[in-house]
């Protein structure tokens, strides 16, 4: 009797259990998001090989996820509010994971690409809702650090296997495979989180303000189109200039609306403080130089130089390794030093790989590309987390939430920009070139983000 009472006081507390299943569901969904996206950049030289498509082909596929997940996510924790963090979660991700199933299934390059639209939308929803979930979950602000510390310790593994498992499954199932793998765990994640996680508090929140919604997916997405068919076309070509002239239309419409409108989705006031606008921009800047390149290496360790996927993955495993152990750990470390330390420092050690992967010219100087975008993704890890801290130390409380929606926006959409400008230069100049001046433009990025936080932001 007394081993019975013994093994009860033993086991953790229902709701302790409870809020783990919870914990472990959101992470399974973040898993999933990041892994997706890292795994696809090696199965893009095999999805154009299958499906016949160009570099732009490629460009769209990375950029048409892209482009909605920027534009939706603030609107998406506004959604989160009024309609619950946790029915918001279970539906996005219900989506994503037939979305992912759609991917698998395309028949022709039109079907694939919307069906990528469509995981970018899913995607939106996912992302903002799980650190709503995980505070529902752990009220304890000391568990609840701890919590959010293995869902960012999630976002970590999920870089590292990205790559080794896209190169693997790719090689021996077909891309393909990389859509099909999200099925059954993200249908894990939504029995969990349907067993186990709690609804977040509903309030009345602002208006989801649908023409600056409208305004800012038109004018991102004709501008990025201009890019990525300015490279295929010609910069000069009538269809590249009507889709830039529209995107810049579109864009300044969006100023105009956002301005006007009484709940704006960007409310341009924050960036009249200099250190907020320092750290977007920074954002931006580092979503470009480090991601924009990882996408451009990826593609031309396979086309250049005859790479399988599977030896592409492990050229770019260095990349998320020290990516990870510079979030997790060296930042962490170095915390008390100051964002504009580890701000300034994480991008001298960016610029200085990027410029290193410069002495490789043919497959015989690998280790050069390696090593260098290895320490790229070691600086890119030490100064990621601190972008939000550098921005969030220079907003109100009640506007973090904000705050932090508006930084991952600007990130989102660097990335999509970074995608179409490297492209696009890989496509006009040739692979050689094209990779030579692309690490150049990521060594400018790397330095704006130097000269930003060296200007703006406090010690």
């Amino acid at each position: 009797m007394g081993t019975v009472e013994q093994a009860r006081a033993a086991a953790p507390p229902k709701h302790a259990r409870g809020a783990a299943f919870a914990l472990f569901s959101v992470c399974l969904g973040y898993f999933m998001v990041l892994l997706d996206g890292s795994a696809l950049n090696i199965a893009l030289p095999s999805i154009q090989h299958d499906i016949h498509g160009s570099l732009a082909t490629l460009q769209w596929l990375v950029n048409i996820y892209t482009i909605p997940l920027a534009c939706l996510l603030l609107s998406s924790g506004v959604l989160a509010d009024r309609a619950g963090s946790r029915r918001v979660f279970m539906v996005a991700l219900t989506g994503f994971v037939l979305m992912s199933l759609a991917c698998a299934l395309s028949v022709n390059v039109a079907m694939l690409i919307a069906c990528r639209a469509l995981q970018g939308i899913s995607a939106a929803g996912v992302l903002p809702t799980t650190l709503a979930i995980i505070a529902r979950s752990y009220p304890d602000l000391a568990e609840r650090a701890k919590a959010i510390t293995a869902w960012g310790a999630t976002g970590g593994i999920a870089l590292v296997l990205g790559p080794i498992g896209g190169g693997w499954l790719t090689q021996s199932l077909g891309w393909r495979a990389i859509f099909l793998v999200n099925l059954p765990v993200g249908l894990l994640a939504l029995w969990l989180s349907f067993r186990y996680a709690k609804e977040t508090e509903r309030r009345h929140a602002a208006s989801y303000d649908l023409p600056g919604q409208a305004c800012a997916i038109a004018g991102l997405g004709l501008a990025v189109a201009a890019l990525i068919e300015g490279g295929a076309l010609g910069w000069g070509d009538p269809v590249t200039l009507a889709l830039g002239a529209a995107g810049v239309l579109a864009l300044a419409l969006f100023v105009y609306v956002e301005n006007k409108a009484a709940s704006p989705m960007l409310p341009f006031e924050m960036f009249r403080r200099h250190a907020f606008t320092a750290a977007a921009v920074s954002g931006f800047a580092f979503q470009f130089g480090t991601f924009g390149l990882q996408f451009i290496v990826a593609i031309f360790v396979e086309e250049a130089w005859g790479y399988s996927p599977l030896q592409a993955g492990f050229l770019l495993l260095p990349f998320a390794i020290l990516l990870t152990i510079g979030t997790s750990f060296l930042n962490r470390l170095w915390k008390a030093r100051g964002m504009r330390w580890l701000l300034i420092n994480g991008s001298c050690v960016a610029t200085l790989g990027a410029l290193a992967c410069l002495a490789a010219s043919t497959p015989s100087t690998w280790p050069a590309l390696t090593i260098g975008f290895a320490f790229t993704g070691l600086g890119a890890g030490i100064l990621a987390p601190s972008i939000n801290g550098a921005a969030l130390a220079e907003v109100d409380n009640q506007f973090a939430g904000l705050a932090s929606g508006v930084l991952n926006t600007f990130r989102q959409m660097g990335l999509a920009v970074g995608v179409a400008v490297l492209g696009a230069v890989l496509s006009t100049a040739g692979s050689s070139t094209g990779l030579r001046i692309d690490l150049v433009v990521g060594v400018v990025s790397f330095v704006t983000v130097i000269v930003l936080a060296a200007r703006h932001i406090r010690r």
